[in-house]
């Protein structure tokens, strides 16, 4: 995880993580935020895992109100972590949820996960 820091990006396009927003949060040369910053994305990691199975659970038993809260919530962390792949998803997710096309959110939600899938897969090889 180490490897997190100073991220030097040559095609940003295919990544999925906006590591300049992540490597703006510390002062680089420091060590304390260096640790910091691993502690952060370490919960990252456990809380959406534990977000993502929320998402299945929910959509499996069709319960609009806990899935449309648990879409909120991936919305903020998508959002202050610049994970804009995730974050778009979950915006398409929660608008079709709005306009009582909840089969269709429901249905939408397999793509989150695999969206969130590939983007732990980055963060990990960084």
């Amino acid at each position: 995880m180490d490897g997190i820091l100073l991220v030097l990006v040559e095609s940003e396009g295919s990544l999925l993580i906006d590591w300049n927003r992540i490597n703006s949060l510390i002062d680089s040369d420091s060590e304390e935020d260096k640790k910091w910053l691993k502690d952060l994305i370490d919960t990252l990691l456990t809380n959406m895992e534990e977000r993502m199975k929320n998402i299945q659970s929910f959509s499996q038993a069709s319960d609009q109100e806990k899935l449309k809260a648990e879409l909120h919530q991936v919305k903020g962390v998508a959002s202050n972590f610049g994970l804009m792949d995730l974050y778009n998803l979950v915006v398409k997710s929660e608008s079709l949820l709005h306009d009582k096309l909840i089969q269709e959110s429901i249905q939408h939600t397999d793509s989150i996960i695999d969206v969130w899938n590939r983007t732990k897969q980055e963060i990990l090889s960084h």
